[in-house]
């Protein structure tokens, strides 16, 4: 029997906030999760940690390390989130994170895992769309759990469609061809780039990520698109925190920043 529940969003300017699971302590994979719904967020990303994250910049690489050293695994991220929809989180959550350590630990019983804790959808970035279709559409349908697809400035207007198509949680736009952790640039090509999705009339909601990072930043890129994520400004935020009270105290002031 699954959790999962259809994952919902509002019609604009949707928060999302990534972390990694088991930074900066094991244990904070929750507190973190009912801080960020305690503080208004729309929507979580928790990054399953793996050594060689490739499409993620410094903070998040060493955050990665950190949470393994501390003894993170998948095993140990799916007992935390057990109870995670009877401890009254009820705002959307994705697991994000690479198809190394997911097939290491089973892709059916990953993504049985996932639904049963309550988990809505995943994002896989290295996951192509050809293996998608081949290998993974059926278990995310079986399971109730919804893909994510990213999309750059050089994904053709036939691949996107064919995304849209797959009825994604939503597009994962990234507002640059870099990693994780940088500065989403304002530029008349990238506002160009998100008119352009915006004018193609997709059933799926555009979400920004890559570079965003405040409010400037967040305002900026919620002007064509449904929402933004920002991940490497709240990890390092997190960083220094001793205790849940010090999480949740970062946690509210670093949203209410955004705000």
């Amino acid at each position: 029997m699954t959790c999962s529940r259809f994952l919902q969003l509002p019609a604009e300017r949707a928060l999302s906030v990534f972390f990694t699971a088991g930074f900066p302590r094991l244990g904070d994979t929750m507190p973190i999760l009912e801080a960020l719904q305690e503080s208004g967020v729309d929507m979580a990303e928790v990054g399953f940690p793996f050594s060689d994250p490739v499409a993620d910049g410094p903070t998040i690489q060493e955050s990665n390390l950190v949470a393994l050293g501390n003894g993170m695994t998948v095993a140990t991220l799916f007992e935390q989130l057990s109870g995670l929809r009877r401890s009254g989180v009820t705002m959307p959550v994705l697991l994000m994170g690479y198809l190394n350590p997911l097939e290491r630990f089973g892709a059916e019983s990953f993504f049985a895992r996932a639904a049963e804790c309550g988990v809505d959808g995943l994002i896989l970035p290295d996951m192509p769309f050809d293996e998608y279709l081949d290998r993974y559409r059926a278990l995310f349908k079986k399971e109730r759990l919804k893909p994510v697809f990213l999309v750059t400035s050089r994904t053709s207007e036939e691949r996107i469609r064919a995304f849209d198509a797959e009825e994604p949680a939503f597009l994962y736009v990234l507002s640059s061809d870099a990693v994780t952790g940088g500065r989403a640039a304002v530029s008349e090509e990238r506002d160009a780039f998100f008119k352009r999705l915006k004018e193609m009339r997709l059933k799926s909601k555009l979400i920004v990520g890559f570079g965003v990072s405040d409010r400037e930043s967040f305002n900026a890129v919620t002007r064509h698109t449904a929402g933004a994520i920002i991940g490497s400004a709240f990890v390092r935020a997190v960083a220094e925190a001793k205790d849940d009270a010090g999480l949740r105290e970062v946690t509210k002031n670093f949203i209410a920043g955004v705000r």
